[in-house]
């Protein structure tokens, strides 16, 4: 019976997550992320290649082999600029930051980064994804700007080996269990972030997910993942880890699997808020502008998204106590699934992570 009304739940949960992304969608498109940027791409036969924007800021175009496509990535340089510096990557939602909704230009993150000793690099792409490797191609999970690949997504693959052994032995000349990094994400990365960490023990020495569901094997788990990854442009997440009940989804479920941060634990960073209106919900706040129909899209859209992630995350904790993992747990009485509480968490979320990465 809970379990039944738990799924009904969910599934209305879902829809009005998908009514109100699909509103954003049509009503307030933004420019592409990389509208106007003429980056050199890498390839096969080059596949590193950077663009400079600034003396600090360029976009890193990484070939990916198990994709065969490349990839940009926003990246910052550290205020020292000591090439083997700890990396910080930061993970984007669930368009994959296409829509100039990724850190550097929803959050002060170029400006907060500025003047630390750190590398900062976000992929754009990988909208629908999960960050996750997928089984089958799934064209309605995948790349814009004209990036296509023919073969299944191996985000993770991506992010755990093909970037860092490009990007980090560019600069600095080492990756692998030698260079301190960390990763954080929000929404559907925050999730990601958390399985990715699970799967690669001691590869990060700090974590943070901010507004994640790290709960995706149950049956509101389920429902909350499939909505999210078909809303952008219609992906079935069975091509990700196969059906419901597929054995793959409780061996991919952060929840279930969270006992592997026990072999190297980092210095984890876990936060949601209530989904009630807070200190950005308002209209002087820079990123509403005055627009009420913005405003009122946060509050009850971004509500709803957010006090779905807040019972995703109080499992999460849970299991993490149960556990005796230690881990930063944050659980605001204000605050809806929108950037200007993502860039809060972040502020908040660094002076741990500096000491992990050795900052």
């Amino acid at each position: 019976m809970h379990r039944t009304l738990g799924a009904v739940v969910a599934l209305l949960i879902s829809l009005v997550l998908a009514a109100g992304m699909m509103l954003r969608s049509a009503a307030d498109a933004q420019a592409d992320t990389l509208a106007g940027i003429a980056y050199a791409h890498a390839s096969a036969g080059a596949p590193y290649r950077e663009t400079h924007l600034s003396s600090r800021n360029f976009i890193a175009s990484v070939w990916s082999p198990s994709m065969r496509t490349q990839v940009p990535v926003l990246v910052q340089s550290p205020a020292n600029r000591n090439p083997g510096a700890p990396v910080m990557y930061m993970l984007n939602g669930s368009t994959g930051g296409d829509e100039g909704d990724d850190w550097t230009h929803a959050t002060d993150a170029n400006a907060f980064f500025a003047h630390m000793n750190v590398w900062t690099a976000t992929p754009i792409g990988g909208a629908a994804s999960y960050y996750a490797d997928w089984r089958h191609v799934d064209p309605s999970a995948n790349f814009r700007f004209g990036v296509v690949t023919p073969r299944p997504l191996r985000w993770e693959t991506f992010l755990t080996s093909e970037l860092p052994a490009a990007f980090e032995n560019a600069h600095g000349g080492r990756s692998g269990a030698g260079r301190s990094r960390g990763i954080a994400g929000i929404s559907m990365s925050g999730t990601a972030v958390i399985r990715i960490a699970e799967n690669h023990p001691g590869f990060y020495r700090a974590v943070g997910s901010y507004s994640g569901c790290a709960d995706t094997a149950s049956i509101s788990g389920q429902l909350t993942l499939r909505t999210v990854a078909f809303v952008p442009s219609g992906a079935d997440a069975s091509n990700m880890y196969g059906p419901p009940g597929d054995p793959e989804w409780a061996a991919q479920d952060p929840v279930i699997n969270a006992g592997k941060l026990a072999r190297r634990t980092p210095a984890l960073w876990i936060s949601a808020a209530t989904g009630l209106p807070g200190a950005h919900d308002n209209l002087a706040d820079p990123r509403i502008a005055g627009n009420g129909s913005s405003l009122a899209r946060q509050v009850v859209v971004g509500g709803v998204a957010e006090a779905v992630a807040r019972s995703c995350t109080v499992t999460l904790a849970h299991r993490l106590a149960a556990l005796r993992i230690p881990a930063t747990v944050r659980l605001l009485p204000t605050g809806n699934h929108s950037w200007g509480y993502w860039q809060d968490e972040m502020h908040r979320s660094w002076p741990t992570f500096a000491r992990a990465l050795g900052v």
